[in-house]
């Protein structure tokens, strides 16, 4: 089954890979300017990379918030040392309850982040991704913190396309997060980004296929244009059953992002304008449709 297919996505008049867009918004940004370009640029998928918002939602920034707002308005008040000491004894027995209730919390706050994209740019087909800083993302949370937002998030009402599970989280905790998404008929993308070096290619295409994926990501860093070569024939000579996503990263690599559909990666990705990369040496879709025809 190629990618398109398992993604439910049309099929290509022009035998060109998918094009997946970033959706890399933080709290204080605006998601109805990137919707607009998203209908002007067209691509075939979006990624929403929930790395770049959920820190701000976990359990410690809520607490920090209401604690914060408690605090202020108790400094605000004249009261004596006894009655301030008596609402921070309060507040130590708010927190317990807090801690309590934040499963459920949690929860609320996932489905609500998911609601804002779908409600949002949800004629496009999304795929759910959380980046860890040690896989080149922004995402701070624990390996416990970040499962339960990848589950829950699965769990949340909303279809995601496909969902994004790092090779380098521990077995049992990506074992749960491909659970989750088969029980909601999600394909699962399982990702190694190596920003350092690119080595043993064919080696980490085999081994990450005899997981429970349904799709295979490997993203490397060449020092070399023989770097960028040897992922592509990698790619090509690759004997897994999944579909295959390859990217040589940098400026080194860009053109495993135009051609590296010839060789069998079957997504690319490429932002709306060049301020939004969610990784080096992305190109625009502009950039990339226009190197297709000079192909």
């Amino acid at each position: 089954m190629t990618l398109r297919e398992l993604l439910k996505l049309p099929a290509s008049l022009d035998d060109k890979p998918i094009i997946a867009v970033p959706l890399t918004l933080g709290p204080t940004d605006k998601l109805t300017p990137f919707a607009r370009a998203l209908q002007e640029k067209n691509p075939d998928i979006v990624e929403w990379r929930a790395d770049y918002i959920a820190d701000e939602f976990s359990q410690v920034m809520v607490w920090q918030q209401v604690k914060a707002g408690a605090q202020a308005e108790l400094s605000q008040k004249n009261v004596s040392a006894m009655t301030e000491a008596k609402k921070l004894a309060e507040m130590d027995r708010a927190q317990e309850e807090f801690n309590a209730n934040w499963p459920i919390m949690n929860s609320q706050i996932i489905k609500e982040l998911a609601g804002s994209v779908f409600n949002t740019i949800g004629s496009f087909p999304i795929i759910l991704t959380y980046r860890t800083k040690a896989q080149g993302g922004q995402g701070e949370l624990s390996p416990i913190e970040y499962t339960t937002f990848m589950v829950s998030a699965l769990h949340s009402g909303y279809h995601f396309a496909a969902v994004d599970v790092e090779y380098t989280l521990a077995s049992e905790l990506r074992d749960k997060i491909i659970a989750a998404a088969h029980e909601t008929n999600t394909p699962v993308i399982l990702s190694y980004h190596d920003f350092n070096e690119t080595r043993a290619v064919d080696q980490f295409i085999t081994d990450m296929s005899r997981t429970g994926a349904d799709i295979i990501k490997l993203a490397v860093m060449p020092k070399t244009v023989a770097d960028v070569q040897l992922l592509l024939d990698a790619t090509q000579e690759a004997s897994v059953q999944q579909p295959l996503i390859t990217i040589s990263m940098g400026l080194i690599g860009q053109q495993s992002r135009v051609v590296g559909y010839r060789y069998g990666s079957e997504m690319t990705f490429a932002t709306l304008d060049n301020q939004q990369t969610s990784a080096p040496g992305q190109l625009t879709i502009d950039e990339l449709l226009q190197a297709w025809q000079k192909k």
